[in-house]
């Protein structure tokens, strides 16, 4: 049985293609489909191929296996995606992915960091909020005035000018959105009175807060959690979650 270890992948993600996004091939999928994908690509190797097993991915995304069965089903024919049948090593059947890298183009991805998943924030989003996030994350910024408001309140004890700009772009925490909740909807798929709602979810899972700077209203969009669920409590919920297997 999978379960959350005490240390956390600070760095590992996967490189999420915002044309899958400008495209409305995200807003396009199943809901099941959106919940998974960030789990299965934040599983890739170097080879860009992704082998965990259905437990794992229901774990991850808080939702049934039954629910990750329909989800892989509804991925069929997402551009850049493949699943392949398999017989493993111990003669167990399973399923091997493939996500294709978005070019290398400034700007064309972003990346999307398994901390999100094994901190378990993303097992208690709700279904739209799982929707959200990936289209905040695209529409996010960091520029110079953003990076301005970011010293100020995270670097306060470290000297800050615009020639550490780039420095601090690659290891800052949060980026900011202002799309308007319309636009949010239409590139999520969801409706837009679930908006209110899917925010409020990513604001208790710590994978946003609102920002207003100046004229600018809208909301830090967190990479990586600040703080992370604990681990003891994570466990009890699989445990809880998959008694049944173990009582026969």
């Amino acid at each position: 049985m999978c379960h959350f270890k005490d240390e956390l992948d600070q760095k590992g993600h996967f490189w999420f293609d915002k044309k899958l996004i400008e495209n409305v091939n995200w807003a396009a999928l199943p809901q099941a489909s959106k919940t998974i994908y960030p789990v299965i690509g934040c599983h890739q190797n170097e080879a860009g191929e992704a082998f965990p097993g259905e437990q794992k991915i229901a774990v991850l995304s808080g939702r049934t296996e039954k629910i990750v069965r329909q989800g892989i089903i509804g991925l069929d024919g997402f551009p850049g995606f493949k699943a392949v049948d398999y017989v493993t090593r111990r003669g167990r059947r399973s399923k091997k992915f493939k996500i294709s890298r978005p070019p290398r183009e400034r700007g064309r991805g972003f990346p999307f960091y398994k901390a999100v998943l094994e901190g378990g924030h993303w097992l208690h989003l709700t279904p739209s909020a799982q929707a959200l996030y990936p289209v905040l994350r695209n529409f996010g910024y960091f520029d110079i005035n953003t990076f301005e408001v970011y010293c100020e309140e995270e670097e306060a004890d470290s000297e800050c000018n615009p020639i550490h700009f780039d420095e601090i772009y690659e290891i800052r925490s949060w980026d900011v959105c202002e799309a308007e909740e319309d636009i949010l909807a239409e590139y999520s798929g969801i409706s837009k009175r679930s908006i209110p709602g899917a925010l409020e979810s990513l604001r208790r899972s710590l994978l946003i807060a609102d920002y207003q700077s100046g004229d600018i209203e809208g909301w830090k969009v967190f990479l990586r959690p600040a703080k992370y669920y604990n681990r003891s409590y994570l466990n009890e919920k699989i445990i809880g979650k998959y008694r049944h297997l173990q009582s026969g």
